[in-house]
């Protein structure tokens, strides 16, 4: 029978775990490409290629079933046989399969190997479609290592190929993957989007079996977000499936996802059924990454049932298998388990061993990859530095605690800024490093400020306070005996001092979280609040801080106390905590030290340029989703604070229909001092899909430029350049190199909370090269900002001291309009000097 050449097709189907998402499986056909029919050439050839297309027909049933080291038997015999008559494309597909082996038993080099060898071959031969095969093999590899940027450049090379030679399998199967990886970055949206495209293709070519491990994986990503009951109802679908369809490592691996869905939902013996049948199948069929899940998941069960010992048996099996295998995330998260149980157990020296052990497999995932990948892989993460923190205060050894503390925040923050900030490759790696307790002591000295780091460890508040002379306090507070969460105490605070008109009566959703305009909250309600939250996180280290209220004092909040407006806590006389102390905010001590660092540089190069900027003429933005875009409200009164801020300052002030986006972008990269007095947008673009939220309403421009040329600075891709929303994305990517932004506007220090800080304007304006900026937690109202704002660049003018200069300001603007929602909105983050 003669055998087309173009139809020559190897087919990868994703499968997925627990842990491990990917595996590929081929199909039980190869397809040679000899120019004749096999049955018209009866010689030596000929009879050559016929025996090995029946081995390897007999191999990929054996693949197939599972059975893989006799699969690799016979596929090496096909090898051998191919290279010998000289069979390049055939030769390739069969190195493809040999590398699906090796995948599937763990040996992800010999994998990486032979997939490469396939890749070169079919490259060489021109087959596209084959192409995408290998390249999506390879991305597994990278995955399964940890690697997930590679992983995810691989993924978008096999699906660029797929869809130029309409592969809809192999399209499907690589959306399945790509899915899998953001998974595995804790981006679930993101991965939930990748999966419906995939399930919609395997839907409408019919493929069972592509269906099936697609709904598993969908279940994965709803159990992941803590949403078991729908987790469950993906994973009964897709097991049904799999069985018709004899699937047997799919069902062993659904079968996992299902008894893990059952311990979540406190249905242990449900959930040692499932995993009891699944562990059979794995270790039956030889799928060992699959073994190693299923044992870490079953230790998990018998932790949640206080069973440690158990428990430990159960991880230890399944570290071992995860270290045989070479799955770096897999080892990650047992070492983790296991840390987690000892902890539990109350054997806290070994603890701290597995702990650490896990924190340095977890640095290891994390050089290549983007910003973003970065900080969603550490939400994931995070609860391992957690615990590590509690097992060393158990031991009382505070100090290490607060090195770990350190360690696991702002971290994917810090290595951006290490990477810009730092010429040489040697110089960035040595910055981007965790401060050591010797560095942060000496942090503390060169701020010449008292350094005030909390830690949120479930049910406790950790506090360290490190002076500038060197010494360290340390303060534990028990939550649990709070009438309400610390997220609602936090969020109370807020809206206790936010209590206010907005800056030009912006409407928006979250009006009524943020306190605003409400007159049902009475000023003892707001002293209660402001007075309770003092308590919790002040009073326990009152008598370290400084007496001098010249004296620096540095904020380094975590998660929810990010809300907190430092400057309005009350002590017990009714004092505000700005009235005793000079304050400001860093996300860690390390972006502090960078911030620093950056300053310096800053004053080698002097740049005498000023930008002041009010009431642009305003873009029209959707209020309500679907409906006409509509102008934002025009600020008068910003117009009149940027014009005498720009007296002060001795420059001009760029207001209405001059105030383009483009323009104030260029502009921005050759100023030293910014000051935009404008509309901050934090909830009311939710229809653009900005992913980090937060946009500065400028003047749209009049002819956006559609090319080249314009001689103004690239911005983000994914934004419209020029619509006069100049978003959190869009200053990312700007560079920048001052001393000072001043967002007098609302809401511009919010954002999405994440273990990497506020992920929001301040932090794109810090990454894009500014050392300091002022931001805003509510809608400030317009006549006392446009006060505060003033007689902040007088008192600058006075003292070099951002700090102070903003402390100042406050006092002043407090004299006239007490209530703080006047005037203890805007904090300073980052360099005071």
């Amino acid at each position: 029978m003669a055998i087309d050449c173009q139809t020559f097709y190897t087919r990868y189907l994703l499968l997925a775990s627990a842990t491990l998402l990917l595996w590929a499986s081929p199909s039980p056909v190869l397809f040679f490409c000899p120019q004749i029919s096999l049955a018209q050439t009866p010689t030596v050839r000929a009879t050559k290629k016929s025996e090995a297309e029946q081995l390897y027909q007999a191999a990929t049933e054996q693949l197939n079933k599972s059975q893989f080291r006799a699969a690799l038997k016979t596929f090496e015999q096909v090898l051998a046989t191919l290279r010998e008559i000289s069979e390049p494309q055939a030769e390739a597909a069969t190195l493809n399969q040999i590398g699906l082996v090796y995948n599937n038993l763990g040996e992800s080099q010999k994998a990486l190997n032979y997939y490469q060898q396939a890749l070169t071959i079919f490259q060489q031969q021109k087959a596209r479609k084959e192409q995408g095969t290998a390249l999506t093999n390879i991305a597994a590899v990278y995955r399964n290592l940890g690697q997930y940027q590679k992983a995810l450049e691989f993924y978008q090379q096999a699906l660029t190929l797929r869809r130029e030679v309409k592969d809809a399998v192999g399209e499907a199967a690589t959306l399945n993957n790509m899915a899998a990886v953001y998974d595995n970055l804790g981006q679930y949206q993101k991965s939930l989007e990748f999966y419906q495209q995939a399930l919609a293709i395997f839907e409408k070519v019919n493929d069972g079996r592509g269906k099936g491990t697609t709904l598993n994986n969908i279940g994965l990503n709803y159990g992941n977000q803590g949403a078991y009951p729908e987790a469950l109802s993906y994973y009964k679908q897709a097991l049904e499936i799999l069985e018709t369809a004899g699937d047997r490592m799919g069902v062993g691996r659904t079968l996992t996802n299902i008894g893990f869905a059952y311990s979540n939902l406190a249905e242990y013996p449900k959930a040692l059924v499932s995993l009891e049948q699944a562990l059979a199948i794995r270790r039956e069929i030889g799928d060992r990454p699959g073994e190693a899940v299923t044992l870490d998941r079953m230790g998990t069960v018998h932790r949640q049932q206080n069973s440690y010992q158990t428990a430990l048996q159960f991880y230890e099996q399944a570290l071992t298998v995860f270290r045989e295998v070479n799955n770096t995330s897999g080892e990650g998260y047992t070492l983790s388990n296991i840390g987690a149980t000892l902890l539990k157990s109350s054997t806290f020296q070994e603890a701290t061993k597995k702990l650490m052990a896990a924190v340095e497999v977890w640095e290891a995932l994390r050089p290549g990859l983007t910003d973003e990948n970065k900080v969603s892989l550490f939400e994931r993460q995070a609860e391992t530095y957690s615990f590590l923190q509690q097992a060393l205060i158990a031991q009382n050894k505070t100090e290490a605690a607060l090195e770990i503390a350190e360690r696991g925040r702002a971290r994917a923050f810090a290595e951006l800024l290490a990477s810009r900030l730092g010429t040489e490759k040697s110089e960035q790696l040595a910055a981007s490093k965790p401060p050591n307790l010797a560095q942060i002591k000496r942090i503390a000295a060169e701020q010449k400020a008292t350094l005030i780091e909390y830690s949120i460890v479930d049910e406790k508040v950790y506090i360290w306070a490190i002076a500038p002379g060197g010494d360290i306090a340390f303060r534990q507070i028990d939550t649990s005996n709070l009438n309400i969460s610390l997220s609602e105490a936090a969020k109370n605070t807020l809206v206790a001092a936010a209590t206010g008109r907005n800056r030009g009566g912006l409407p928006d959703a979250r009006a009524a979280e943020s306190g605003n305009n409400s007159a049902k909250v009475s000023a003892r309600r707001i002293n209660r609040h402001l007075h309770e939250t003092y308590k919790l996180l002040i009073e326990p280290i009152a008598n370290i801080l400084p007496k001098n209220e010249g004296e620096r004092v540095i904020f380094i909040p975590q998660g929810v106390l990010f809300l907190i407006p430092f400057a309005a806590l009350q002590d017990a006389a009714g004092n505000y905590i700005i009235e005793k102390h000079t304050i400001s905010i860093a996300p860690s001590i390390q972006v502090l030290d960078l911030t620093r660092q950056h300053r310096q540089r800053l004053r080698s190069h002097p740049n005498s340029q000023v930008l002041v900027v009010g009431n642009p003429t305003m873009p029209s933005i959707r209020s309500i989703p679907d409906e006409a875009p509509t102008p934002l409200s025009p600020l008068p009164g910003a117009e009149k604070e940027a014009i005498a801020i720009a007296s002060i300052l001795g420059t001009q002030a760029v207001v209405g229909k001059d105030a383009t986006e483009r323009a104030i972008a260029q502009k921005m990269s050759q100023a030293r001092i910014i000051h935009l007095a404008t509309h901050g947008l934090l909830n009311e673009l939710q229809d653009r899909n900005l992913g980090v939220p937060g946009a500065i309403a400028l003047a749209p421009d009049r002819t956006p430029p559609t090319g080249a040329g314009t001689g103004a600075p690239p911005l983000h891709q994914g934004d419209a350049a020029g619509d006069g929303l100049l978003t959190s994305g869009e200053i990312f990517h700007l560079k920048l190199n001052a001393e000072l932004v001043v967002l007098s506007a609302c809401n511009t220090g919010r954002g999405t909370i994440s273990g990497d800080g506020v992920l929001g304007l301040s932090r794109s304006f810090i990454s894009a090269g500014v050392s300091s900026i002022v931001v805003s937690l509510w809608f400030v109202p317009d006549a006392p900002t446009a006060d505060l704002m003033t007689e902040f660049y007088r008192q600058l003018q006075q003292n070099s001291d951002k700090a102070v200069a903003l402390r100042q300001a406050m006092l002043a603007t407090m004299r006239l309009n007490p209530q703080p929602s006047n005037w203890a909105a805007f904090t300073l983050i980052g360099e005071a000097d």
